[in-house]
């Protein structure tokens, strides 16, 4: 940065005071040839002639002129031209040719040119750069496309191909229709190269394009001379320098300046090469739907939520990545090159090991829970203590013992009720409501099922109130997974790690959701017995 500095301090010390500098310009009119096609008389090029004088331009033309008095007209213009121009109009019309890089145009002696001769039968237009660059900021290449090219060429364009500006130089094409109504508006006072790129039917306006100078001025004051020159400097050591800083520089100094447009264009296609590589660069990582799955897996694993795990990189996704990034102290552009993938890989395996370490151990400790509390109630094969042990641990270990256990207890109660109080019972169990329980207890009070009633209608009323969040822990589970390939998948998951989810069909079952919740609670995570994301992440630790 302080060499961005002292080349301008350097630059700018050269700077003296305003010169007396001329507006030129140079016409090249090539309508006759004595071997190629004649193009028409245009007589236009005699009005955009003479309004270029009336602007106070100094005006040079060249006409049907052989190419060594075209490379004479170039020379003798930019000998004048250097040091001593103000604006800066260059008019062409003729028979072009290009060859895909650099453009010609042909002398008036010249004949059938092809890639090994256009040296000598042309001129280049690659010449003009250094005369256009002299005048940055009010430098005019204006190229009149015939609508008569030359055919039958072997291995060259007819006409001009990409014309590349120095800069500060600002590009016109079109037909000779266009170009005079361009120069009618580029002419008037006050007017600028963006006045002349807004026009309709007006030609194509390219390179230096500015609505804060204007290219005709209606006053001129002794300072503006210098003040420009400063800029022109200024922006002469940024462009030597090509760094983002000085351009950022340059903008910070002459945010609406001759140059800022360009300046803002350069750094824009920077912006815009630099994500062409970083896309690239996951481009060549060749990620197909599995490994983008992988990595959203990974990315939730790691505290990042890509919401979802459908191998699709949307706007989420990329806020993940972004956001994993930035905590690595990356740039947080969103996409992955094979250095992060790998470093991602790695964090998550690590992540994976410890979750399962810490699943090992929650369930070591749940289970020595379980068998003590059975120890302590269900094991002395009371009714009251195999409830308060499925109240406890309606998943236990023991919990199909004492669910069965009860059911005996129960049947035995039943079968010693008197005929009257079995059959309401049977009638409450059959309809298994609250208000049929509660019919039951109007009916028996002190009955036999009274205690067992009073249990059901609280667990109904429980259910009721949970039947919401239940709609919504299976919405949430349909998002995860919905196919009966992902409910295979989770299936067979739970069964290999022992938790009995029942027949492996795709088909959550009473048994499942038990598995799930078995699962949920060693894992940490919310006991719903349903499938949500933090769920269907850690179910694919391992695989």
């Amino acid at each position: 940065m302080r060499f961005f500095w002292t080349v301008l301090a350097a630059v700018l010390m050269l700077i003296g005071g305003p010169s007396v500098a001329k507006d030129l310009a140079l016409v090249v009119d090539q309508q006759d040839h004595r071997r190629l096609s004649d193009l028409r008389r245009d007589s236009r090029l005699q009005l955009m002639m003479s309004s270029l004088e009336q602007a106070g331009f100094e005006v040079s033309l060249a006409r049907d002129a052989t190419i060594g008095e075209l490379r004479a007209a170039a020379f003798s213009f930019d000998t004048g031209a250097q040091g001593n121009a103000d604006r800066i109009v260059i008019l062409l019309r003729g028979h072009l040719v290009s060859d895909g890089r650099d453009t010609w145009l042909m002398g008036q002696e010249v004949s059938s040119p092809d890639r090994f001769d256009i040296g000598s039968k042309g001129l280049p237009l690659s010449v003009f750069e250094t005369i256009l660059g002299a005048a940055a900021g009010r430098a005019v290449l204006a190229v009149i496309d015939d609508p008569r090219p030359l055919t039958d060429l072997v291995d060259l364009n007819a006409g001009a191909g990409e014309l590349a500006m120095p800069q500060g130089a600002t590009l016109l094409r079109g037909d000779s229709v266009q170009m005079g109504r361009s120069f009618g508006v580029l002419l008037q006072d006050g007017a600028t190269t963006f006045d002349v790129s807004e026009l309709d039917g007006g030609a194509a306006v390219s390179g230096f394009i500015s609505d804060a100078i204007a290219f005709e001025k209606t006053t001129t004051s002794s300072s503006e001379p210098s003040q420009d020159m400063g800029e022109i400097a200024y922006w002469s050591a940024v462009r030597d320098i090509g760094t983002e800083e000085a351009l950022n520089a340059y903008l910070n100094r002459f945010p609406n300046g001759l140059f800022a447009t360009d300046a803002r264009r350069q750094i824009q296609a920077r912006v815009d090469d630099q994500e062409a590589r970083i896309k690239a660069a996951e481009q060549a990582l060749g990620l197909n739907r599995d490994r983008r799955r992988s990595i959203q897996r990974d990315l939730a694993l790691l505290g990042y939520d890509p919401r979802g795990i459908d191998g699709v990189f949307g706007p989420a996704s990329r806020r993940a990545i972004a956001a994993w990034q930035s905590d690595q102290g990356l740039e947080p552009h969103g996409f992955l090159d094979r250095d992060q993938l790998s470093l991602m890989q790695e964090f998550a395996l690590r992540r994976a090991a410890e979750l399962e370490e810490e699943a090992r151990r929650r369930r070591e400790i749940e289970e020595a829970r379980d068998r003590a509390f059975w120890q302590d109630s269900g094991s002395r094969g009371t009714e009251e203590g195999y409830r308060r042990y499925l109240q406890s641990f309606p998943d236990g270990i023991f919990s199909d013992i004492a669910q069965s256990a009860l059911s005996d207890i129960e049947e035995e109660r039943r079968a010693a009720l008197n005929a009257q109080e079995r059959a309401a019972w049977d009638i409450a169990q059959d309809d298994n409501s609250v208000e049929s329980y509660q019919r039951f207890l109007v009916e028996f009070p002190r009955g036999e099922f009274a205690d067992v009633a009073r249990a059901r209608i609280d667990e109904l009323q429980r259910d009721e109130q949970d039947r919401e969040a239940e709609q919504q822990f299976s919405a949430m589970e349909r998002a995860v997974a919905g196919s009966t390939a992902a409910r295979l998948l989770i299936e067979r998951r739970l069964t290999d790690l022992g938790l009995q989810p029942g027949q492996i069909d795709g088909e959550f079952t009473r048994e499942s959701r038990r598995a799930l919740r078995r699962f949920q609670k060693a894992r940490g995570l919310e006991v719903t017995g349903y499938v949500d994301q933090p769920t269907m992440v850690q179910l694919l630790l391992g695989r």
